[in-house]
């Protein structure tokens, strides 16, 4: 190399290193959106951490990250802290959700706005009296839960009964009511965990950190006002204030800062199930019903 070179890299290498400090002089350049990609199971480089990256005091962003990665996976270090994998773990199980379906309902109209109405009459007419009472019964169950609201429209019909949706509805809502499928309103289960029980390395469908957990509930979820509501927890799960088994596997998600999405905190450790591509988190395996430990 040409002496004259070498000193011009010098100077310019000294010179980054009084403004910003190796790392920021020779990082490379930001992707092109066409180079922009998720890596799965980078490893960890040390000396890449930063205050607004770190979440762990053992977590350590991967390479891959400065390599042109949108977001990357990463196996959880043998050495993470119990609490933080503790903390990771409630947060998923005070996100998880109990879904309750809606019954198969005859409607005299597709839905529009949040209102649909329920022709109960041509129920007991063509399916029988029994089964339009039931239907009756689970609807009138999801009003006094909070989702429904109802009116008796008997300008339709004899017993025809129109139904809105209410904002808590709305936001519990999963599927169309009119879609041919059965739809369902998902609310909050409103468990905590109690303790971490086991925590077991290697490579699960949904992370490389599987843990094993109890936990419980101490009060009836706000929305199960209803009988056949809090049967149906209980049928789920333990009756309030005695634990349940649950179980998880874990990785850590890191994203490019400019890709980190509103909210999330990068590392964090997460349960991601990839897409058949490997690219996209699209569900967790958080497990509430898991058998107890032998």
């Amino acid at each position: 190399m040409p002496l004259a070179r070498a000193l011009v890299q010098i100077v310019v290498a000294l010179a980054c290193l009084a403004a910003a400090g190796c790392e920021t002089a020779f990082a490379p350049p930001p992707p092109r959106a066409a180079e922009e990609r998720a890596v799965v199971e980078g490893e960890p480089v040390a000396e890449v951490g930063s205050d607004e990256l770190a979440v762990g005091a053992t977590a350590r962003p991967p390479r891959e990250l400065w390599l042109g990665a949108d977001m990357v996976i990463q196996r959880v270090e043998p050495e993470v802290a119990r609490a933080e994998v503790g903390e990771a773990v409630q947060q998923l199980v005070a996100d998880a959700r109990f879904c309750t379906p809606m019954p198969t309902v005859w409607l005299a109209a597709s839905e529009r706005n949040g209102r649909f109405v329920v022709r109960f009459d041509l129920m007991r007419r063509d399916w029988g009296a029994d089964v339009a009472a039931s239907a009756q019964s689970r609807m009138e169950d999801m009003v006094a839960m909070g989702f429904l609201t109802r009116r008796d429209v008997s300008e339709v019909g004899i017993g025809a009964v129109e139904y809105t949706l209410t904002r808590e509805g709305r936001l519990y809502l999963r599927g169309a009511i009119d879609s041919g499928q059965r739809p369902a309103f998902c609310a909050p289960a409103e468990r905590r965990v109690v303790e971490i029980t086991a925590m077991e390395w290697g490579q699960f469908p949904c992370g490389t950190l599987r843990v094993r957990f109890t936990h419980t509930a101490d009060a009836w979820p706000a929305w199960a006002t209803t009988a056949s509501s809090r049967q149906r927890l209980e049928q789920t799960w333990p009756p309030l204030g005695e634990n349940g088994y649950g179980e998880v596997s874990l990785s850590r998600q890191w994203f490019r800062v400019a890709s980190l999405p509103r909210g999330a905190r990068n590392g964090a450790l997460v349960s991601a199930c990839l897409d058949d591509d490997r690219e996209r988190v699209i569900a967790n395996d958080l497990n509430l019903s898991a058998p107890p430990p032998y």
